[in-house]
């Protein structure tokens, strides 16, 4: 517990103490043991086990909290400050760490010294404590009630930012050329999408409708016996291919050579194309584990959920005067109008335009009916983020666990639901995958990331 760490430095003699009479601090000074510290030095290690307070007589100090990212300052104290645990009777660990801020002087009582003292003085410090602790606890208030403000305001503008502008997107004329110019989904594929969707569709009425079309036969038959995939036999049947893969790999297949007809060609797809097979496999299993949303479902948001980078991508191409108003376009809304205009069920759509809100709001701000679907998208997001190295950025969402709490999986850290379950689920699905899946999925499999401790 720390006392007083607002209380700014007031030049005294050694021979007094402020807030004690002179009696009382002869006292202390009696059974303390002063000690001189330089800067940086420790006046308190975390997980150090003390009875003792600390007065700190003069000079200032830190104290340091661990986060995931370090460890970081959470307050400044001055001459005047108690440190330790008022009840003194036993030792506790010290849940900070605390170092001088420069030369520093500190008078440390033990808990036997303390005893030593009439019931009087004993009493004096205790109300010392007490009464710095009240304070400080309305400081802390107040500046937890100012720190609150302030997201709140962060978190109006950013969703100012990326929603205020939807209906002007949905009735600009440059929008909506982006759109009406970008190839439209084979009626094909956009029937496969659907059927995909609907709860009530079997495999082998999917297997049947995609059998009918040559064009889906020919593309899934021709990039399963690539280059892409090393299977020993040749695959000549669709619906063994289609047995094999899955649902997720065959429209992956479709979404793949449908974009590569239309992003230019000087653009490497397969950082893209990585990222959503990863993501959908991923979104799948999430949905599985937490039997929440459909999975199919969400693996074909999984492999939509970027369409809007593919049209801002194309639109930059054709005009590359427009570069920086491009750049600055919300691709999320882009993709869910392009999706709207393909007639992609309204689930989807919603998905894709709300995908980036978790990343600076709480739940309630996205509509109740794709919240979940949302949900289950961004914790998708953070597992890819921590499995491509990214762990500052995954320890620092700020919102994380509430989404991993719509989700039911709120028991879990992403270091062990990566862990125990979505590593193990990719590594299973490996001969399935494209070749540069796989060498994502095994550079995972030896180097896997770990989240700092605390």
């Amino acid at each position: 517990m720390f006392h007083g760490l607002n209380k700014k430095p007031d030049v005294t003699s050694q021979a007094r103490i402020e807030g004690f009479s002179e009696r009382e601090a002869v006292a202390l000074y009696q059974i303390g043991k002063i000690r001189k510290l330089t800067e940086g030095e420790y006046v308190i290690r975390r997980g150090e086990a003390t009875g003792d307070l600390i007065l700190i007589l003069d000079g200032s100090f830190k104290i340091l909290s661990v986060t995931n990212h370090g460890e970081t300052i959470v307050a400044q104290g001055y001459k005047g400050s108690w440190l330790g645990n008022p009840d003194i009777t036993r030792e506790t660990e010290s849940p900070f760490t605390v170092v001088a801020s420069g030369p520093l002087r500190i008078m440390e009582i033990d808990r036997f010294a303390f005893n030593l003292l009439s019931p009087e003085i004993q009493m004096s410090v205790y109300r010392k404590i007490i009464d710095i602790s009240v304070r400080l606890t309305g400081e802390l208030v107040a500046h937890s009630a100012e720190l609150s403000r302030k997201v709140d305001s962060l978190v109006s503008q950013a969703k100012t930012f990326h929603h205020e502008g939807n209906d002007q997107y949905a009735r600009s004329a440059m929008i909506q050329d982006m759109i009406n110019s970008f190839p439209r989904l084979p009626i094909q594929i956009n029937k496969l999408t659907s059927m995909l969707l609907d709860e009530g569709a079997s495999v082998s009425e999917i297997v049947g409708f995609a059998k009918m079309d040559p064009s889906i036969v020919s593309v899934v038959l021709k990039t399963v016996n690539s280059g892409y995939y090393n299977f020993q036999r040749k695959i000549s049947d669709f619906h063994h291919a289609f047995v094999l893969l899955g649902f997720n790999q065959v429209y992956q297949i479709l979404m793949e050579n449908f974009l590569q007809g239309v992003v230019p060609k000087h653009f490497n797809l397969k950082v893209l194309n990585l990222h959503s097979a990863v993501i959908s496999q991923i979104a799948f299993d999430i949905a599985q584990l937490a039997k929440k949303s459909k999975p199919v479902m969400m693996s074909t948001l999984g492999i939509l959920h970027d369409l809007g980078k593919c049209v801002v991508l194309v639109s930059k191409a054709k005009k590359p005067e427009l570069d920086i108003i491009m750049a600055r376009l919300n691709d999320c809304k882009v993709g869910s109008l392009l999706l709207d205009a393909w007639n992609t069920p309204a689930i989807i759509c919603q998905s894709v335009e709300y995908q980036s809100y978790p990343q600076f709001c709480l739940a309630e701000e996205i509509p109740e009916d794709c919240r979940e679907s949302v949900a289950i998208l961004y914790v998708a997001h953070i597992c890819f983020d921590y499995l491509n190295g990214k762990i500052k950025e995954t320890c620092m969402q700020p919102f994380l666990e509430e989404y991993m709490d719509i989700v039911d999986l709120s028991s879990y850290s992403i270091e062990n639901l990566v862990a125990q379950h979505i590593l193990p689920s990719l590594v299973r699905k490996i001969d399935v995958f494209p070749d540069y899946v796989r060498d994502f999925i095994g550079k995972n499999q030896t180097t896997a990331p770990r989240l700092p401790a605390g």
